[in-house]
């Protein structure tokens, strides 16, 4: 199963950053060592600047991902436990029970990863930024 692309949002402002020969030819070798594009990689330390969270790339989108694919799956679980009871269907409580635990378990894990990524971002936003000896 492939991934449904993301919705494309435009970028309608546009900010110009003046650098040194040194500091620019410094930071495009950066940005080519993590295969971003300078454009990105000024979006992304704006991002994390501001507390908008990161940008999910590599192992930490894969989380993200496999968490949600998760809670999809209980709260399917869980809407079928509705239709069964809104059918006059009793669901044991034990059943219910264990799809509510997964439920929280699995917002309480989303919440604690995205906490995390976010805290790591700014705190990498903060340093890049930072003057030194300030």
């Amino acid at each position: 199963m492939t991934e449904p692309k993301a919705k494309s949002r435009k970028k309608a402002l546009m900010r110009t950053v003046r650098m040194s020969e040194e500091e620019f030819e410094l930071f495009a070798g950066f940005c080519a060592s993590q295969g971003l594009t300078t454009s990105d990689a000024l979006r992304r330390l704006a991002r994390s600047a501001a507390l908008l969270g990161p940008t999910l790339t590599g192992e930490a989108r894969a989380e993200i991902v496999a968490l949600t694919r998760q809670m999809r799956a209980i709260g399917t679980n869980l809407n079928q436990a509705v239709h069964r009871m809104n059918a006059g269907h009793m669901v044991p409580e034990d059943e219910m029970t264990r799809y509510l635990d997964g439920v929280h378990g699995t917002i309480v894990e989303l919440d604690r990863l995205y906490r995390s990524l976010c805290a790591r971002a700014h705190k990498r936003a903060v340093q890049a930024v930072s003057r030194p000896g300030a």
